[in-house]
């Protein structure tokens, strides 16, 4: 196996920022959906209101009264735009925080009182769970953005991902969530990809951060292939290590020694091919597949016995049961699964 210089060596070659990347992409059509739709309800309120309006304007009705002027407005409100919402696993009921994500990232707090997130700012921000006491973070802003805030174990400290410009990954930086203290945690290659999301998560102990990073490797038809790999670095800063090749999205089993993490393979383009769902060791190990499909985000459950994940192809959220493999479909049209509780899940509906 090639050391860590030989691995970073390999990446001296870049490519251009892609436009059509996945992470891009995503934001786009999120945006144009929004647009879409928030168009279509503005113009089912306008029609809505001549039709009031002429009523109103009519000297009686056809009971020969005249129509009120101090009753209540009969123009429906445009809704708020749809964001952050929690989810009882028990009757489906989904319940609005109010909190419109810049980015389609977010985690919960270990005890399951804050959340964090990308503001539209681009600065991570953490609020109460239910949305209020909104506080954002200035200094976690970066060229390209910030991406993907975690929590630690011990709910003091947040990992993110500062990006460079364009698709340059960046490196990831520790915000201390009580001083507003911002350190660098990696100083990697300046690498730039299609698909350059790292998705870090602390370990469970809190002593390290699990991310996932590209490769370029010489072995595509024109002589670059790029490949993501599942990496750790410790929490206080220094080198990488390799845990697990053609991996990612992982997370850490809260109080246990295990991780979840989505297959991941290299289809000669800029992107990757997002696979099946695997459970291993905390130190990569001992790997063996729960579930088929094309999966996303995976996160354990606070108890340690469930997953939920995202499904690229079905476009919806699931819970899977780390033993039995039972998996349930919890809601369409959804994404970034984070537990609350056993029983609420915090989702985001901003598509």
């Amino acid at each position: 196996m090639p050391d860590l210089k030989e691995i970073f060596e390999m990446v001296k070659e870049q490519t251009e920022p892609d436009r059509d990347s996945w992470a891009e992409h995503e934001r786009r059509l999120r945006q144009a959906q929004r647009k879409r739709k928030y168009g279509a309800l503005a113009m089912v309120a306008a029609l809505v209101l001549v039709v009031v309006v002429m009523a109103r304007n009519l000297q009686v009705d056809d009971r020969g009264v005249a129509p009120g002027t101090d009753g209540p407005s009969m123009v429906p409100p445009v809704p708020a735009e749809l964001g952050f919402a929690l989810v009882d696993l028990a009757t489906g009921t989904t319940t609005d925080t109010g909190i419109v994500p810049g980015r389609s990232e977010i985690d919960v707090s270990p005890d399951g009182s804050r959340i964090t997130y990308v503001d539209p700012d681009g600065v991570v921000a953490v609020a109460n769970v239910d949305g209020s006491n909104v506080q954002t973070f200035r200094r976690t802003a970066s060229v390209g953005g910030a991406d993907a805030p975690r929590w630690s174990p011990d709910g003091t400290e947040i990992v993110y991902q500062a990006r460079g410009t364009g698709s340059h990954i960046g490196n990831l930086d520790v915000l201390d969530v009580t001083s507003g203290r911002v350190e660098q945690l990696t100083d990697l290659p300046n690498l730039s990809v299609g698909w350059y999301y790292m998705a870090p998560a602390f370990s469970a102990d809190g002593r390290s951060v699990l991310f996932t990073m590209p490769t370029v490797v010489a072995s595509g038809p024109d002589g670059r292939e790029h490949r993501w790999d599942l990496w750790s670095v410790p929490a206080t800063g220094g080198e990488p290590t390799l845990l697990r090749r053609n991996a990612g999205f992982a997370d850490a089993e809260p109080r246990g020694d295990s991780i979840t993490f989505v297959a991941l393979r290299g289809g000669g383009g800029p992107d990757p091919a997002f696979g099946d769902l695997y459970v291993a060791r905390s130190d990569g190990s001992d790997a063996h597949k729960i579930l088929d499909g094309e999966t996303l985000q995976p996160r354990w459950s606070p108890d340690g016995s469930q997953i939920a994940f995202a499904a690229a192809g079905a476009n919806g959220l699931f819970v899977t049961d780390v033993a039995t493999g039972h998996t349930e479909e919890i809601l369409r049209s959804a994404e970034w699964p984070e537990w609350v509780d056993q029983q609420t899940l915090l989702i985001d509906l901003s598509d």
